[in-house]
């Protein structure tokens, strides 16, 4: 065992209006039995967020590391706290999310297993009303909501879900084998995370009862969040991909029927509000996924 059975870190950025709760959380879960730890990155915070972790670590001592980041961007952030974590189990939530109180039990249940490398769960809303009409199916995690269903399964063949970081963990050892978030990568670091520990046959599973909270923010459900949100996925993709040495996308048949598919129906204005809306993400994606793709 480590100094520190589990180091559970949170990145934050000029929300200091949620940090209180989000840190609270941790520290009203279930903690029996185990050795854990908060680490709070602050990354470059112009608001409170300062004055909050000064008198949040005053509060908590040695449960709670306040550290600052002043380089901008998530990969950064994460690759601070990594560097300070020393538990066997490093966790991740975010500033926006509440965890369950059972969180970290559900962790150390799962690691047991010296054969588990990594594993996720849901992110549940605490607030949602109506969602409405024209958001497509499958798309609730630009929202931050994540349900992959009630079983426990495991990542890889047959299975679309993939690892989110703002509910998951993973053994200390596989972050010692990747090496830092890549500097490229200002957002989509669980997309390179979940590709390489796929492609390097790590043993992953979700988790149902591995729950987070997640505060549902208005602005984000809105038809230009996501259009935003297509241009950033293709770039990271492309990104994703040139990192793995992997061919682009757009070199196999299957994608350009795909999209071929997306375009016909997006013309005709088929598929109702929220299918012609999935066929114009789709293709601001593979657009954004050419362009940096060519850039690189």
């Amino acid at each position: 065992m480590a100094r520190r059975d589990i180091d559970v870190i949170l990145r934050t950025f000029n929300r200091a209006a949620l940090l209180q709760d989000a840190i609270a959380s941790f520290f009203a879960a279930d903690h029996s039995g185990i050795a854990a730890r908060l680490i709070v990155v602050d990354n470059a915070s112009s608001d409170d967020t300062e004055k909050l972790l000064a008198a949040a670590a005053a509060r908590y001592g040695e449960g709670l590391l306040a550290l600052r980041e002043t380089k901008v961007g998530g990969q950064h952030a994460l690759n601070c706290g990594l560097a300070s974590a020393d538990a066997s189990i490093i966790a991740f939530f975010d500033d926006d999310e509440r965890i369950a109180p059972d969180w970290l039990q559900v962790i150390a249940r799962e690691f047991v297993d010296p054969a588990t490398d990594y594993i996720a769960g849901p992110v549940a809303p605490i607030t949602a009303g109506p969602l409405p009409d024209w958001l497509p199916g499958g798309f609730g995690g630009v929202l931050g909501i994540i349900d992959n269903g009630p079983d426990r399964r495991r990542y890889g063949a047959g299975f679309a879900g993939m690892l989110t970081q703002g509910n998951c963990a993973l053994r200390r050892s596989v972050f010692d084998e990747t090496g830092p978030y890549p500097e490229q990568l200002p957002t989509a670091e669980d997309r390179w995370l979940f590709d390489w520990l796929v492609r390097n046959g790590k043993a992953g599973f979700y988790c149902p009862d591995l729950i987070v909270r997640h505060i549902m923010q208005p602005e984000r459900i809105t038809r230009s969040y996501f259009r935003d949100w297509a241009q950033r996925e293709g770039r990271d993709r492309a990104i994703c991909d040139r990192l793995a040495g992997t061919p682009p996308v757009i070199a196999r048949p299957w994608y350009w029927r795909e999209i071929s598919g997306s375009a016909l129906r997006w013309l005709l204005r088929r598929g109702g509000v929220s299918g012609i809306f999935r066929d114009e993400l789709s293709l601001r994606i593979a657009a954004s996924y050419v362009r940096q793709w060519f850039r690189l």
